[in-house]
Formats: structure tokens, C-alpha cells, sequence
């Protein structure tokens, strides 16, 4: 199992710590360190790397990977989609989750990282409605694609945007 954008690691350890080969990456070398250092001894494997160069440069292959409010929301997914499809096994199930788009700004969004203080540092972010994910998926090779919205237990609150896509 691959989580991309693994950030505190919490995810992949609990996997780890119940017998599931979990690997995960993270741009932040800060991070990668903090996981490694907290979760290392589960078995879990943390590495730092940008995750289009890691997907296409490791030949390993998973049964799973997924990003929960990670790095499939900062990558552009015409890049990132057919990379982790190429990575997962036959049958291989891709699931992603990060807020719903804001009703009327679809596609790439710029924002600033760290706040608004210090060295200028953006990245992009990325918001479709659902049927849009659906195809970004399908045109990347995935047999299947599915995408919702679901409410948040609190109503008036945001939701989350969750998908799925199998190989």
C-alpha cells in the first residue's frame, strides 16, 4: 500500500502495525524525518521525494494507494493519475479525498504556503466537481471511476470530495 503525501505518517503505521506493507511519501524532508522517527519501528517505510518523480521511478507495483487530503489534491492529476495507475497491480484500487471545489472555481488554484509572511512560496491546488475527477480517472487508464461529495457531520459545514478508481 502507497500513501502519497503521507504527512504525519499516523495512516500508514496503524497499516503497518496490523501487517500491511505500507510505504509512504512526502515532499517535506521535515516530515519524512519526524515520521520515520516516530513510526519507523511498525515496519511502516516513509521516503521524501516529489511524488511524480517517485511513482516514476520506482518499479514497485501496489494493490493500494491513496491520498487523504494529500498530494493528489497538489498534483496535476493528468500528470499523477497515469502514473499511479501504471504503479498499481491488476485490480489495484486508487482512493483520494481533500475538500470539495468551491462552486464556480474549477481546475488548478494557486495559494500561498506557510501563511502570508516571510519568502513568497505557492503551490496549486486541485478542484473539480465530480464527473470532472470521473473522467480525469478514466482517461488515465482506470477501468472504473467514481466521485462524491460527502456532507459533513455538522450541516452547513464542508464536506469532503472522496474517489475511487480501480485498475
Amino acid at each position: 500500500m502507497l500513501e502519497i503525501g503521507c504527512g504525519t505518517g499516523r495512516a500508514l503505521a496503524h497499516l503497518a502495525q496490523r501487517g500491511v506493507k505500507a510505504t509512504g511519501v512526502d515532499l517535506s524532508p521535515v516530515m519524512v524525518a519526524r515520521t520515520t522517527e516516530r513510526w519507523g519501528a511498525t515496519g511502516a517505510q516513509f521516503h521524501c521525494a516529489e511524488v511524480l518523480d517517485y511513482l516514476g521511478s520506482t518499479a514497485e507495483a501496489y494493490d493500494a494507494v491513496y491520498s487523504i487530503f494529500g498530494a493528489a489534491w497538489f498534483t496535476d492529476p493528468s500528470k499523477l493519475f497515469p502514473l499511479v495507475r501504471k504503479r498499481l497491480n491488476p485490480g489495484g484500487v486508487f482512493v483520494f479525498s481533500q475538500p470539495p471545489a468551491i462552486p464556480g472555481a474549477y481546475g488548478p488554484q494557486g495559494m500561498y504556503k506557510g501563511g502570508f509572511a516571510g519568502k513568497a512560496m505557492f503551490t496549486y491546488r486541485y478542484s473539480y466537481r465530480p464527473p470532472v475527477w470521473e473522467r480525469l480517472l478514466t482517461r488515465a487508464g482506470f477501468a472504473t471511476a467514481e466521485a462524491r461529495i460527502l456532507d459533513a457531520p455538522t450541516p452547513g459545514h464542508i464536506g469532503t470530495l472522496l474517489a475511487r478508481a480501480q485498475a
